[in-house]
């Protein structure tokens, strides 16, 4: 399938009570709309350093698995204590760089014209369980002046979806227009 096939597709959840879920599509669709509407690319730093951190972790258990079905397990009870250890180690590294480095981010991402860095974009957010409000608080950087402002926004993402679960793009991508433009006449009244 095209990638302009998948974006077609409305987005929608089963319990549109399901703070997970919820959080979950929009998302998604804040990533969507950063990068396809706002013409943002988004950068996948985060992302790649978690693959890395558990695709080594996978060599790792699997080079211990085939050190021990070449030898015996006695012979291969020191390479897979130290592989255990390295393994949680990795996974402790891989959590903490979540906790303290990515944190809430849900997209980051610079702007370019005729290959010149504009701007930036830093959304992070977070969801209470029971909660429909969506705490959101988007960093917005103009290079050229170095200026970077911030706006934390706390919209009702019920607002979003019909009765139905479906995620209502009109909506959203409204919302979304609105807060970054106020963000974009911020910087420049500065």
């Amino acid at each position: 399938m095209s990638q302009t096939e998948t974006t077609n597709e409305p987005v929608q959840v089963s319990n549109k009570y399901d703070c997970t879920q919820i959080k979950n599509a929009v998302d998604d669709e804040l990533s969507r709309y950063f990068s396809e509407d706002q013409k943002f690319n988004q950068s996948h730093v985060h992302t790649d350093i978690k693959l890395l951190l558990g695709y080594v972790s996978c060599f790792i258990a699997g080079g211990s698995f085939l050190y021990e079905y070449k030898t015996s397990f006695n012979d291969a009870l020191t390479v897979t204590t130290i592989c255990v250890i390295v393994y949680w180690i990795l996974q402790t590294i891989s959590f903490v760089y979540g906790y303290l480095v990515e944190k809430d981010e849900l997209f980051s991402g610079i702007k370019k014209i005729d290959g010149k860095t504009i701007s930036a974009l830093k959304v992070s957010g977070k969801i209470d369980k029971y909660s429909p409000i969506y705490e959101l608080c988007l960093n917005y950087t103009d290079i050229s002046t170095g200026k970077t402002v911030s706006n934390k926004i706390e919209p009702n993402v019920a607002t979003w979806f019909d009765t139905k679960g479906v995620l209502v793009k009109q909506a959203i991508d409204s919302d979304l227009n609105t807060y970054l433009s106020t963000l974009v006449q911020k910087i420049h009244q500065e």
